[in-house]
Parts: structure tokens; sequence; C-alpha cells
């Protein structure tokens, strides 16, 4: 079974200090969700054979809290086109780089998560978009797929293992 692990990234600051949208970084909520985050996924979940980044500064140090708790030898793949991109956009950066691995990662921003989720998700599980649609800072998605590989995936064919918020886990992984 293929496995997809969708992550948005921390809470981070209103307003950058250069006042760019890209340079806004993690606040100290931020790194404690995204460090507990990398717990829960090390005691929960499959371990990811590739992660998947946008370049952004919040994503990035999303990425390093997470996986320097889960997995602190993955170097993840950081690649321009995650920063707002679509959902279409999304299944193409998974494809170009995790089509051969069973799990794979992103960490993302929003609308771009939500929407690779809606356009993964199989039909029947189509009306659990609206809980999916309440995406905040530090939410992961676990979709699993009747494949082999990530390269064998395709649109529509996911079905919802779990949705973890922050505030409904209360972060205590153990």
């Amino acid at each position: 079974m293929a496995r997809l692990l969708v992550l948005r990234h921390g809470k981070t600051e209103i307003v950058s200090k250069s006042g760019e949208d890209f340079d806004r970084e993690l606040v100290s909520r931020g790194i404690r969700n995204s460090t507990d985050m990398g717990a829960l996924l090390r005691r929960h979940m499959p371990r990811p054979e590739m992660v998947m980044v946008s370049p952004a500064k919040r994503t990035r140090q999303t990425a390093h809290h997470v996986l320097s708790t889960l997995a602190p030898d993955i170097e993840p793949v950081i690649d321009d086109r995650i920063y707002n991109a679509s959902g279409d956009t999304l299944f193409e950066v998974l494809t170009d780089y995790a089509h051969d691995c069973k799990t794979a990662m992103f960490v993302g921003h929003n609308p771009g998560m939500i929407l690779l989720i809606q356009m993964m998700l199989a039909a029947e599980d189509e009306h659990l978009f609206a809980s999916v649609a309440d995406y905040p800072t530090c939410t992961l998605t676990d979709l699993v797929f009747d494949a082999d590989t990530i390269g064998d995936i395709k649109p529509g064919q996911g079905k919802l293992l779990s949705l973890l918020r922050p505030r409904e886990i209360g972060f205590n992984p153990a």
C-alpha cells in the first residue's frame, strides 16, 4: 500500500522582518507543534522515504523540526513548485520525486495542501472533504492507496486514514 503524508507548515509570525510572505518564520508554538508532530509520526506512522518541501522559510523550518525528531538522516527535497502550488502541480512534484517510494511526505502551504488532498480522495470519501477544508497550521493528513508505489497512484483513489489537527490531539504523542 502506498501512503502519502501531507503536512501544513507550523504556526508562523504574521509579518516577516522583510515584509515578504516567503520569509515568514515559525513562532514558538509552530516549533513545538512541528517537533511534536515528528514524535507522533515516529511512533505511529510509516517513515517516509521521500520528503518534499516548499522553499519558503516556514516550511523548511517545519521540515527541519519534524525530521530532526522523526528521521534525522532524511534530506528533504526543496522544490520551488511547491510554493503557492495547485493540486495538479503538487501531484506532478510527487510523481517526479517519489515515483518508486511506498511512503512520501509533503510539507507545504494552503490552499495547495487541501487541493491535493481533495484531488486524491476517492469518490466515496468526498464527503470527508468538509472536514479536510479545516486545515490549520501543522495539520497532517495520512492517505493510503491500493498501489505498490507512489508512481502507481492516481487522483481519486486515496482513502483517508487520518486527519490530525494540533488542537484535537493535544500533542501528547506517547
